[in-house]
């Protein structure tokens, strides 16, 4: 049941007297992720005994939860939820399975270690000792006062230099075989070292809760023993998703593949484990009703003096958002194996079929099956501006889905071509993108006016003549199809006229109802130019100025 300010959830959380204590772990199990923020399930199964207790609940990002909400079986009452940060817990009380083995791991690599190190420790020993003989033996065998005194017998001094030789080998010997021991144990040493820290590092990734723990406290009471299934449920905001993507053309034929990703983060405090996720675009914190209107009365008042007008941070007037009433949902779309696709209202729900996992940086990067796609391809000219053509993609979506807005890597014939933002595309909607430049379709612009010597440009007070020449430089050794775009000079005064004349003529005009954007299909040969002539004649009134350039 859902806790409640009820009077027996006052009575327990005031007044009763608490039989037990009981400390559970409740693990994410259900996400909704939404584009910033989320609505995170975690989930227990605990034994509670008849009366009243008790229930600490162990949640590594507690601090960061909000309207916390537990509920468990009619059974039990809670009482409300309570923040306790920093509770004391034994080491290693709330592990789980894979935490107790990893603890584990690194109390036996710490033993491992101690005794590596303990044998290295002997070892050393062992060679102290014996340097401490070679070094008797060597004072023994100096000829000086302070060597060895021969013997009064002559008979004695061959024993005395052998017995002194074979001691000297014999150690030597066993010095070396005991240097050559500390070597291994020494490395011994060093690879207890590494598994340590590797020990240390698989546990620390597991974030095993430690001896202080944030918890949320709650009052129950149980008629009778009972074992109960306890959800905490709860927003935060320190999560988030955004798609990204691969767009890869293949020129010739113009097929695009999308492949498609959703990198999703959260609070790296918190352990994402086989987590259900669900993704949405839904934005919980946006403006949920119309703003309210005051009365307006108008007067009139002494006149002012003239001040700045306040506008808003963005420079621009305040507006009101009106909130769409939220549709009925559509029946789901299967996205592919992984990933459903569900449109409720204005939002959409990605249900990934997996379980997510993500690692300790608290990020993952999730794939989706990709969409391909069959492009239009066109090279594209705008002479003056560009120096080359570029590779553009006209490609409607008939995925059945929407691409959402998020980074996007290009790549032409599998040559990574660059990164950019894609926006949004609906379903169904025709889209432009780029591929890149085409190095050998150059641009050429010409201002054949000024290239006339000493006659320079054509012009009185009044009037003026220019001729321009635009085009495109084949360098290639094979035709190509080039879309050439040319914004020309229109005139919407009266007094001001204007006389084109384009050679040749344009295939198409006011591209796009863009007046004046007009578009040539120019068909270029290996190593040719192939250029458009336009003449422009101006005339105006006098007294007035021309405001236009080429």
């Amino acid at each position: 049941m859902h806790f409640t300010f009820s009077l027996a959830a006052v009575f327990l959380s005031t007044t009763a007297a608490f039989a037990d204590d009981i400390l559970v772990r409740a693990d994410i199990a259900e996400a909704t992720i939404f584009l910033s923020g989320g609505e995170l399930t975690r989930r227990a199964t605990v034994t509670i005994p008849a009366g009243d207790h008790r229930i600490f609940i162990a949640m590594r990002d507690a601090a960061d939860a909000d309207q916390i909400a537990v509920t468990g079986p009619d059974s039990v009452t809670l009482g409300p939820p309570q923040l306790i940060s920093g509770y004391a817990i034994s080491e290693g009380a709330l592990d789980d399975i894979a935490e107790a083995e990893a603890r584990n791991a690194v109390t036996a690599a710490e033993d491992a270690l101690q005794a590596a190190e303990d044998e290295l420790a002997k070892a050393d020993g062992a060679i102290r000792a014996l340097e401490l003989q070679m070094a008797f033996l060597s004072a023994l065998s100096r000829g000086d006062d302070k060597g060895a005194a021969m013997p009064d017998d002559p008979a004695l001094v061959p024993e005395l230099l052998t017995t002194l030789g074979t001691e000297t080998v014999r150690v030597e010997a066993e010095l070396q075989t005991a240097r050559v021991a500390r070597r291994d144990l020494a490395e011994a040493v060093t690879d207890r070292k590494s598994n340590l820290a590797a020990a240390r590092q698989a546990f620390a990734r597991l974030k095993p809760f430690g001896t202080a723990v944030d918890v949320i406290q709650t009052a129950v009471r149980a008629e009778a023993a009972t074992e109960a299934a306890l959800e905490i449920g709860y927003l935060t905001g320190g999560a988030g998703w955004e798609p990204s993507y691969e767009w890869r053309l293949e020129s010739e034929s113009g097929a695009i593949e999308i492949a498609r990703f959703i990198t999703v983060y959260a609070d790296s405090a918190a352990r994402w484990q086989d987590v259900t996720t669900v993704f949405s675009t839904a934005e919980p914190s946006r403006q949920r009703v119309p703003t309210t209107l005051s009365p307006t009365p108008a007067r009139i008042v002494e006149p002012a003096s003239p001040r700045p007008v306040e506008r808003s941070q963005l420079g621009v007037a305040d507006f009101e958002v009106a909130v769409a009433e939220p549709a009925p949902m559509a029946e789901p779309v299967i996205v592919d194996e992984r990933t459903t696709l569900e449109i409720e209202g204005l939002s959409l729900r990605y249900v990934y079929g997996e379980p997510v996992s993500l690692d300790a940086t608290g990020e993952a990067v999730l794939p989706f099956e990709p969409i391909t796609l069959q492009a239009e391809t066109e090279a594209r000219a705008i002479p003056r501006h560009d120096q080359t053509a570029f590779l553009v993609a006209i490609v409607e979506n008939e995925s059945g889905e929407p691409l959402l807005p998020g980074k996007a890597r290009f790549y032409r014939d599998e040559a990574l071509i660059g990164e950019d933002w894609l926006p949004l595309i609906a379903a169904g909607e025709e889209a432009e993108v780029g591929f890149g430049p085409l190095d050998h379709l150059r641009l050429e612009w010409i201002d054949r006016t000024l290239a006339e010597g000493d006659r320079g440009i054509f012009t009185t007070e009044n009037t003026q003549v220019r001729e321009i020449a635009f085009g495109v430089e084949n360098t290639s050794d094979v035709p190509e199809t080039a879309r050439l775009l040319y914004a020309t000079p229109f005139s919407e005064q009266e007094d001001l006229g204007l006389k084109i004349t384009l050679a040749p003529e344009p295939d198409e005009r006011d591209v796009d109802d863009r007046r004046g954007v007009h578009a040539w299909i120019l068909e270029v040969d290996p190593g040719e130019t192939d250029l458009v002539e336009m003449r422009l004649e101006f005339d105006w009134p006098d007294g007035q100025v021309l405001n236009w350039r080429p």
